[in-house]
């Protein structure tokens, strides 16, 4: 008898197909077999003769069960186990107060589970010729022994042909999940590969790379970032967001608190982008780091964590303190000619009353230029970009006179370039006045139309337009010159950008006059906005808020 692992084993492998060790199922049909054995030789007068040569027959499935396990027989004689069982219960039901021809049922079961559709047509014809026919010959055709035999071809039918639908659909899913399982493996491997090829690209950037979890915990840190890691924390880090360390805020010097660190405004949930920082304990080794955070969140919309990249710009930073300190440098080497040319001006129209008036005239024009170029040199002298709201002169000021002052200077310019310059006040019947410096506003309104006269080919126009809209003086200067890129659009109003065409076309200039003329307007509490098309001109939009009519105007 086989153990019953391997009983297991072997119905295992009947449901699933595979070439199956007979034995277990040969085992299972010799169970009734044997206690019908014992019980029909008592008494053993009933042992007849049908009896035994269905013994007889019953050994022969059950010594090839074992042949075949143990390689004897070939593996093809296992059809015929099941049929021979089924010849041996034929006999069997032969013999005289026997009631074993129910175990047909376990040949059946057999038959179907191994062999399926094919297993119910064999159990049927077997069933038939070993239990139908030879009752039938028997006992005659009559209702006892039809009722005989049908009971017994009806339960091997069933048995075999439910066994087989089941086993069927079982094989149906055993392929299902065998494919299933093929694409999870093959997803898997696709997975593997995917985060092998990601941790190579995050390991490989020059940029730090920290993914942190809703608690400030370190779950990831790249190599690049451990570097700067190391600047920052020369003592070791702890793992967790807002350590204090050598980290200095944009100024270089300024030490950050655990509050002001950027992990820690990560984990708050604050998404950001090239915010500056410091790291290093010494000087000549610390390195500047514009840092960028984005948060994740689960599916549930609540948040996970944040992902934070670390540029190193620090050449970045010193190109541009030499450019400022270059800038700084030649400004200050212009201011002491500028100064004394405006003194001697000063002097000439106070002292000498009996110039001619073209020549006066002439003196006030180079006077007025040497000023607003006087002022350029100091915001270029001083950085002046971001602090224009310390050394505003406010006063009660007329946009109407300063654009039509602008406009009348800009005129002779335009002339010159063979341009025409209209100036368009007609909407607005009375004169606007703002809280303003009249000198600032002025280098506005002059910055912007020499720069239409400067990017308008010859032949081109230029507007120049004063309206009340919502309580705003509203500026408008349109030319009809050669535009600006959509992608070009968003830097007009950056230090020293200037477009690829103009450096192409070596117009000269080096990109200051709109970023002083939006910081000015931005001192105002103004806004200034620009759009264009290449080929077809661009218009530059100033709104300036109109101070309360209730308000006492300014003395």
């Amino acid at each position: 008898m086989p153990s019953r692992l391997t009983m297991v084993s072997g119905i295992q492998q009947l449901l699933t197909g595979e070439r199956a060790d007979p034995r277990a199922a040969q085992a299972l049909f010799l169970v009734p077999l044997v206690v019908e054995f014992f019980l029909h030789l008592l008494p053993p007068e009933s042992f007849d003769t049908d009896f035994a040569y269905g013994t007889a027959v019953a050994l022969v499935p059950t010594l090839g069960a074992v042949a075949i396990a143990r390689g004897l027989l070939a593996s093809r004689w296992t059809t015929w186990l099941p049929v021979l069982d089924i010849v041996a219960l034929g006999l069997y039901r032969m013999s005289d107060g026997t009631a074993i021809g129910v175990a047909v049922a376990f040949p059946a079961i057999w038959l179907g589970l191994q062999f399926g559709r094919r297993g119910v047509l064999v159990t049927t014809l077997t069933v038939l010729v070993c239990f139908v026919v030879p009752t039938l010959a028997k006992f005659g055709f009559t209702t006892a022994a039809f009722s005989r035999v049908a009971q017994i071809t009806l339960m091997a039918l069933i048995c075999s042909a439910a066994v087989a639908m089941t086993a069927e659909m079982w094989k149906s899913q055993v392929e299902l999940t065998r494919k299933n399982a093929a694409r999870l493996e093959h997803a898997l491997t696709d997975l593997i590969e995917q985060r092998r090829l990601t941790r190579t690209i995050v390991n490989g950037v020059d940029v730090g790379l920290v993914a942190i979890d809703e608690h400030g915990v370190y779950d990831t840190v790249n190599p690049r970032h451990r570097e700067f890691m190391r600047l920052a924390y020369p003592q070791g880090h702890a793992g967790h967001a807002g350590q204090a360390g050598f980290v200095y805020d944009e100024d270089g010097v300024t030490l950050l608190a655990s509050e002001q660190m950027p992990t820690t405004r990560a984990v708050g949930g604050e998404a950001f982008r090239d915010v500056l920082i410091w790291v290093g304990e010494e000087p000549s080794e610390r390195r500047a780091l514009a840092v960028s955070s984005t948060p994740y969140r689960r599916n549930d919309g609540e948040f996970a964590g944040a992902v934070l990249a670390y540029h190193d710009i620090t050449e970045l930073v010193q190109v541009s303190r030499v450019k400022d300190e270059f800038v700084a440098s030649v400004s200050h080497e212009l201011r002491t000619p500028l100064t004394s040319i405006i003194g001697y001006v000063d002097i000439i129209l106070e002292d000498c009353e009996d110039l001619p008036a073209d020549v006066r005239g002439y003196l006030v024009t180079v006077q007025r230029n040497a000023r607003r170029l006087h002022r350029l040199v100091d915001d270029l002298l001083s950085t002046a970009l971001h602090s224009v709201t310390k050394v505003l002169d406010i006063d009660r000021v007329s946009v109407s006179e300063l654009l039509q002052r602008s406009a009348l200077e800009a005129g002779k310019a335009a002339t010159n370039a063979g341009l025409t310059l209209e100036l368009d006040t007609s909407q607005q019947r009375e004169e606007l006045f703002v809280h303003g410096d009249s000198e600032r506003l002025a280098q506005v309104f002059d910055n912007l139309l020499s720069n239409a006269i400067k990017y308008t080919p010859r032949g081109g126009h230029i507007v120049a337009a004063l309206t009340q809209q919502d309580g705003q003086a509203v500026v408008c200067v349109q030319d009809t010159g050669r535009g600006i890129s959509p992608a070009e659009l968003g830097e007009v109003f950056t230090k020293f950008f200037r477009s690829s065409s103009v450096l192409t076309d070596a117009i000269p200039g080096i990109g200051l006059g709109l970023a002083i003329t939006k910081t000015i307007v931005d001192a105002h509490g103004g806004e200034i906005s620009v759009s264009s098309e290449l080929g077809q001109g661009t218009t530059f939009e100033v709104r300036l808020p109109l101070p309360d009519p209730r308000s006492v105007p300014a003395a």
